[in-house]
């Protein structure tokens, strides 16, 4: 080991982030260029009663190729099940084209918290918005709001927080402000931005009465021809997990929504299918095996699969043993420690099919609940703990 790396470890055992401290210096540097000054303020501000409005700021928005129903964009599933809560005049979308530059659309966003009177900003944290690149100035956007005198919160989804600066960014935020709140859609965040600090999740994806409504007839007639299934990206670890459940005598149909054949990462990437046709998939098989490790690392994780397991009305058997009992009754799912457990799992269940599919029957009614509540009242139930503005007054 080189004398860098023993240096670099030393610093990691001194203090866990200590590579972040130049990376928060090059980002205090660009906000002075940009005229901005950083700052933290570690008390939370009085907030005066008012009317909840919440601006919805999407990755991908409507200028954007599929910010409508059934498309499994995020921000607008969020955005119509907030509007059957609270109303569509409480609710605004705010757009940011490709290309716009960062200090135009962080202006005119505090233009239109100004003139919405929003209470709250929700937003895709990871990234900036409008763009397919790793750029992110939302701490900019952030103290924009703040000098502004803004009297609200910035609710941060992150999908991906398992990756160190994935987690950073929402650090860096926590720590100017704590009117930021991560919402996290993978994993517990309690205490990792800033010490004693509650965050909100694990929450579910959203889903919207109205891709709800374009979910039901396409799942109608689609015949239960697998018994088990994985659907999903094909990591390394992940190949070699299904293999051996082959040649256990486990046949698994992979990825069975899609024509083509997939066997690897590239292959299982590219030509994805249509979230409909993914949901169809996931409808022809009795079961599906969810691997809950994240990609970044030993993280469990929420994986969307487990409510979309039981909306398409199949059965899961999932690794994750801390996070989908937080939804799901345990009759409602099955776990397993490793694939050793599986054969003998599965052969178990399909020896009696009518109650197999009762309990996934049983699952799809609570997750079309969830889908559709669990989102925002995960959220509304953070922002209460916290002494932020609640969304449901």
């Amino acid at each position: 080991m080189g004398i860098k790396n023993l240096v670099s470890k030393a610093l990691f055992l001194v203090n866990p982030y200590w590579d972040e401290i130049g990376w928060n210096r090059q980002h205090d540097s660009r906000m002075r260029a940009a005229g901005l000054t950083p700052r933290k303020r570690k008390s939370v501000m009085s907030f005066a009663p008012r009317t909840t409005h919440v601006l919805i700021v999407p990755q991908n928005g409507p200028s954007g190729d599929n910010f409508f129903a059934g498309q499994w964009n995020i921000y607008y599933e969020a955005t119509k099940a907030l509007e059957d809560l609270i109303g569509a005049e409480n609710v605004t979308v705010f757009d940011v084209p490709a290309g716009e530059q960062p200090a135009v659309w962080q202006q005119r966003l505090v233009d239109q918290v100004a003139s919405t009177g929003a209470t709250h900003v929700l937003t895709h944290i990871e990234s900036d918005p409008g763009t397919t690149s790793d750029s992110w100035t939302w701490d900019e956007a952030f103290i924009r709001l703040l000098d502004s005198g803004w009297e609200g919160a910035l609710l941060g989804v992150n999908f991906d927080s398992a990756f160190k600066w994935i987690r950073a960014r929402s650090r860096r935020l926590a720590r100017m402000s704590p009117q930021f709140v991560s919402v996290d859609i993978c994993m517990p965040m309690d205490g990792e931005l800033v010490r004693a600090r509650t965050e909100v999740g694990p929450v579910n994806m959203p889903v919207s009465s109205e891709t709800l409504a374009l979910l039901a007839p396409a799942l109608v007639g689609v015949e239960k021809v697998h018994d088990v299934s994985f659907i999903g990206t094909l990591y390394p670890y992940r190949v070699e997990l299904i293999e051996s459940l082959r040649s256990r005598g486990i046949n698994v149909a992979v990825n069975p929504h899609r024509a083509d054949e997939t066997t690897d990462f590239e292959s299982s990437r590219a030509n994805q299918p249509t979230w409909i046709e993914y949901m169809q998939g996931l409808a022809s098989s009795h079961m599906t095996i969810n691997f809950s490790r994240s990609s970044a690392g030993p993280y469990e994780q929420l994986k969307t699969r487990v409510i979309e397991a039981g909306l398409a009305g199949t059965y899961l058997l999932t690794d994750d043993q801390d996070r989908t009992r937080l939804f799901f009754p345990p009759d409602e799912f099955s776990t397993f420690n490793s694939v050793e457990d599986l054969p003998d799992l599965i052969e178990s269940l399909l020896r009696d099919r009518a109650d197999l599919d009762a309990r996934a029957r049983r699952a799809q009614v609570r997750a079309r609940e969830l889908a559709v509540t669990n989102f925002w009242s995960g959220i509304d139930q953070g922002l209460v703990a916290r002494g932020l503005p609640p969304i449901f007054s």
